[in-house]
């Protein structure tokens, strides 16, 4: 009996351990079966899908009715069609271009071409007029001097200022007097001393003797002011020579004053234009007296103040006994304008003695200098009252101080003390 309980514990045991094995293989029988079943039913729906496709694909027609494939075909051949229609008229085009091209070319040529004139014997007169000749010639000369006359028109004022060509006497007098922009170095080995305030004034290693015996006596004097006139009749008395000194707002009337006579702040100087507002009257010695004219032009001034200085002017040089020459002064750079033309017709009509001194040379260079002068000489050679030849001076380097001054020594040199 135990054995037999034993064997049937045996056997459940085994069923047991058997069962979840059993169970598993189900289980795996029954996914495979339905997976299988899934994959059949994908493949049938997609071999559906395309099927419909292709037959959407065959079957496809045109909002009219017509097949999709015959359309594009005839897309095509419409599109091939247009492409040759524009071969050919490009191509139309391109002969007309050519041959316009020729034509024109040939009329060109046509046109160069010289038309035969008539060969005439030169020896044969029986059908020639004697004047003849003479016209071309005429006519050659007035066109050559119209063709001049262009150009000098077309030449810039600068041009025409770089194309005058000094003499070798202004040349030279420019060289010996060191005028124009120069260094310090020239100035050194001319012997002068540039620790002055103007080296070009002073005789290079000159003593005082040697100096009283050079320079003029009557710029050895004091210069003193006696008086200033806002009006022409409140002009002082006429006792001795007057030299004028004229000119533009700030072109250096009372620096050149101030270097004449080697006195320097006794003439008031400034860098803005129109600090002299009176006709202010200076006595040099018993023998001269200069006076400071105020300028005309810009100036720091009312207009109503400036017409008053521009006709004291006026009435001054035209009106002035005692008056024996104005010094107009040009600055060098800019040469003269229209005020100053104005003023030189005036005293052209007064007949007033007038001399023309270019001032501020150290500003340019030694050639301009000359070219400056020579221009202002030229301009003014039918003038009657002018008196040559131009003075060039600095009042800066002192160059031409001394040649100004044995200028404008002979006048007071036969006056009586």
């Amino acid at each position: 009996m135990v054995s037999r309980d034993m064997d049937t514990k045996v056997t459940s045991r085994r069923r047991s351990l058997l069962k979840p094995e059993l169970s598993t293989r189900k289980v795996d029988s029954r996914e495979t079966r339905k997976n299988s079943l899934s994959g059949e039913g994908k493949r049938s729906n997609n071999s559906e899908t395309n099927s419909i496709r292709k037959v959407k694909k065959c079957v496809k027609l045109n909002v009219n009715g017509e097949d999709e494939n015959v359309v594009k075909r005839k897309h095509k051949e419409r599109k091939t069609l247009d492409q040759r229609e524009n071969r050919k008229k490009s191509e139309s085009f391109s002969r007309n271009k050519v041959e316009y091209k020729k034509n024109l070319g040939e009329e060109r040529l046509l046109k160069k071409k010289k038309k035969r004139g008539i060969r005439l014997d030169p020896h044969d007169t029986s059908n020639k007029r004697l004047d003849d000749g003479l016209t071309s010639k005429d006519n050659n000369k007035e066109k050559q001097e119209d063709s001049a006359k262009e150009k000098t028109v077309e030449m810039s004022k600068n041009a025409q200022f770089r194309a005058i060509c000094p003499s070798p006497s202004v040349l030279s007098f420019v060289e010996d007097n060191l005028l124009g922009r120069r260094r310090d170095i020239q100035i050194k080995r001319a012997g002068y001393n540039i620790e002055l305030s103007a080296p070009l004034d002073n005789i290079p290693f000159s003593t005082n003797s040697e100096r009283d015996r050079i320079e003029e006596p009557v710029f050895r004097n004091k210069l003193e002011f006696f008086a200033a006139a806002k009006v022409s009749s409140s002009f002082p008395p006429v006792d001795l020579p007057e030299i004028a000194f004229a000119g533009r707002s700030n072109v250096g009337k009372s620096s050149l004053l101030n270097a004449l006579t080697r006195q320097w702040g006794v003439v008031r100087t400034s860098d803005k234009p129109g600090l002299t507002q009176t006709i202010n009257f200076f006595k040099l010695g018993p023998k001269m007296c200069m006076v400071d004219l105020p300028g005309y032009g810009f100036a720091y001034a009312k207009e109503e103040v400036k017409e008053a200085w521009e006709e004291l002017v006026k009435d001054y040089v035209s009106t002035r006994l005692g008056l024996k020459r104005v010094c107009l002064l040009i600055d060098t750079k800019w040469g003269m304008k229209q005020r100053d033309h104005e003023l030189i017709d005036l005293m052209e009509r007064a007949q007033t003695k007038y001399q023309i001194i270019l001032t501020k040379t150290d500003t340019v260079f030694p050639i301009d200098v000359a070219r400056r002068a020579m221009q202002i000489e030229e301009s003014l050679k039918s003038n009657k009252s002018v008196v040559q030849p131009v003075v060039m001076v600095s009042s800066k380097s002192g160059a031409g101080i001394r040649s100004l001054r044995t200028v404008l020594a002979k006048i007071a040199r036969f006056v009586k003390p």
